[in-house]
């Protein structure tokens, strides 16, 4: 008798979570309403990541407010904040292709998690590396050679009859110069809020799962953001023109570089 009180219990424990649980269900397509199966919908307060099928179906597991973010490489990331009514009706997500991607490149190369071995990758011989200093060194010095000038000798050289006179032409081009420094705006330097935003749309568009690759959590992220944003200035040339494929080049390029002088990871 015992034995049966406990089973009924526990029967209706178990139905009673069933039953506080909720889930949504949905569907997403392209904007030609093609579906797009693989598509990853990511609930942070639950952590829980489900992927879509080859119909683009899914379903997960949320409550009022819970705030989906929908990923789909190649196409914009959708944010949705689940509603009262989402648990009744399926979601239509529809996801709009990038306006720009960067042309696809094979990648030889394939992380492997060790960054001993990862960097060994990226490391050029000793020879290579001093070519490539000696070549830098050459480009950037002043010339040696001494460039032939067409020169009339002073004695055949045409008279100048303005010789000595105010150079008008010169003077009006000098004013202009000096108007214009005096009206030109400053740089505008984004502020404390403007570098906020232009960190949380880096964020929002860039596939982190790159970078988790390496071993980033989202935390080593945000660092190595603002310590890119400092080398490169980031926010100050794109939080008004933000180009996301420029962006990403600039991060994955600086990346490289970062790996060598910090650790990553716990």
């Amino acid at each position: 008798m015992k034995t049966k009180l406990l089973f009924a219990f526990f029967l209706f424990s178990v139905s009673l979570l069933f039953a506080q649980k909720k889930y949504v269900i949905g569907n997403v397509k392209n904007e030609v309403q093609n579906n797009i199966p693989q598509t990853y919908i990511y609930n942070p307060r639950t952590e829980e990541v489900v992927v879509t099928d080859q119909s683009g179906d899914f379903i997960i597991a949320a409550i009022p407010s819970d705030e989906l973010r929908i990923v789909k490489k190649g196409f914009e990331r959708l944010t949705l904040k689940i509603k009262d009514d989402n648990f009744t009706n399926p979601l239509q997500l529809v996801l709009s292709k990038l306006p720009f991607e960067i042309e696809e490149v094979t990648i030889a190369f394939i992380p492997t998690g060790d960054l001993k071995k990862d960097l060994a990758y990226f490391k050029t011989s000793a020879k290579t590396e001093k070519l490539n200093n000696e070549i830098s060194k050459y480009v950037m010095g002043p010339m040696t050679e001494v460039i032939p000038q067409n020169k009339i000798p002073s004695s055949f050289a045409p008279k100048n009859y303005g010789e000595g006179q105010m150079n008008i032409l010169g003077l009006a081009s000098a004013l202009k110069g000096l108007i214009g420094k005096a009206t030109t705006k400053p740089n505008n330097t984004p502020n404390y809020a403007e570098v906020e935003d232009f960190y949380r749309r880096v964020k929002d568009v860039v596939d982190l799962d790159y970078y988790k690759s390496y071993g980033m959590s989202e935390y080593d992220f945000d660092i190595f953001l603002a310590y890119v944003d400092h080398a490169n200035s980031l926010a100050k040339k794109y939080h008004k023109n933000f180009n996301r494929a420029i962006i990403e080049s600039e991060l994955k390029m600086a990346l490289v570089e970062y790996i060598k002088t910090h650790k990553v990871g716990s």
